[in-house]
């Protein structure tokens, strides 16, 4: 199995809700979101890049702006084996938290 820090793992799981609306704004967005934390952008797209050259997420760009002078984003897709690491990230979680009480709540299962 490809060994995710955790900033790698949230930044694909952000990348998986996102969907389509994957670019750097709305991953750091999502991933503030699910932490409480402020992604720097030079940690966010350090972070990207080496899921790049993982082959765990892809790359592609989006049509111009319409607005004057109007930019084109990069979106951000996962690949199938970005999709199966984070699969199996899940099912590892999973398996770590069962029979666990819930610890946010102090309610037990």
């Amino acid at each position: 199995m490809v060994e995710l820090t955790r900033n790698e793992e949230l930044i694909l799981l952000s990348i998986w809700k996102l969907k389509d609306g994957a670019y750097g704004v709305t991953i750091r967005e999502n991933f503030q979101k699910i932490t409480g934390k402020t992604l720097n952008y030079g940690s966010l797209y350090n972070t990207l890049y080496l899921l790049l050259r993982k082959g765990l997420v892809a790359t592609q760009e989006s049509e111009p702006l319409s607005k004057k002078g109007g930019r084109r984003k990069i979106l951000y897709s996962l690949t199938r084996e970005g999709e199966k690491v984070l699969g199996t990230v899940q099912k590892m979680h999973k398996l770590a938290w069962n029979d666990v009480p819930d610890l946010a709540m102090g309610k037990k299962k």
